[in-house]
């Protein structure tokens, strides 16, 4: 099975949909994490190129760790629009990977705008990809593929209708996570005065909490897109 990981910057993929990403790789599937922004704003000490080129090769190391397959989009961190440009980016990358289930962050319920609009677009893209008559570099897709939303940072204005258990995962999911060696120090607590990795390890833990399965100690939350068309038995494809 070909899956595919939208996120908005780097380090996004591993905090929302790491430990899924890992457990669908240990089974042989193939996986692409999809970096939508260069994360070139994520300093208060490095230039905006160095933190950019920086934050690529954190997140090549990331993808490494699981055999994963890194896209990286470049668009400018903070400024990515729906204009004509982003929208043929994302449907020649869905049409590149052509998947068998997406996953990306949920539109227009984030602090972050970023978040925001790659939900969006994944959105538009999922469809369009099969659209003959929209040209870019790859052929259209057969079929419209699956799309299940991550949580927001949080797990604000966000409740989860399906859930994976990924306690076997967790320790892959924090190693992928910590290859973003630039944001775990100096950027967070610069910028927002709080640790990323308490916040990965809570959340994961309020949704194995949730999900009340004997045994489970971390999980990830997933909703699944209910925009037209709606697959019939899309969850059989979660790990």
């Amino acid at each position: 099975m070909r899956v595919l990981a939208f996120g908005a910057h780097p380090d996004d993929i591993e905090f929302q949909v790491g430990g899924t990403l890992a457990k669908y790789a240990a089974r042989g599937d193939e996986i692409y994490m999809a970096v939508v922004t260069n994360g070139n704003i994520g300093s208060f000490r490095m230039s905006k190129e160095e933190i950019a080129a920086t934050r690529k090769k954190e997140a090549q190391n990331s993808a490494d760790l699981i055999g994963a397959k890194l896209i990286w989009m470049n668009f400018e961190d903070e400024f990515l629009f729906d204009t004509r440009e982003s929208r043929l980016k994302f449907i020649d990358t869905v049409r590149i990977v052509r998947p068998d289930i997406i996953f990306g962050p949920v539109p227009y319920r984030d602090y972050n705008p970023d978040h925001d609009i790659t939900g969006y677009l994944v959105f538009i893209a999922r469809v369009n990809a099969v659209i003959k008559l929209i040209e870019t570099e790859h052929p259209p897709t057969e079929k419209v593929t699956p799309f299940f939303y991550y949580s927001t940072l949080g797990a604000i204005n966000f409740v989860p209708e399906y859930y994976i258990d990924i306690t076997k995962e967790f320790e892959t999911k924090k190693k992928m996570f910590l290859t973003h060696d630039s944001q775990q120090g100096d950027w967070c607590r610069d910028a927002f005065g709080i640790s990323y990795m308490e916040s990965l390890e809570a959340e994961s833990r309020i949704f194995a909490a949730q999900a009340g399965t004997p045994g489970c100690s971390y999980a990830e939350g997933f909703q699944i897109c209910k925009g037209w068309p709606t697959i019939a038995g899309a969850y059989k494809l979660l790990p």
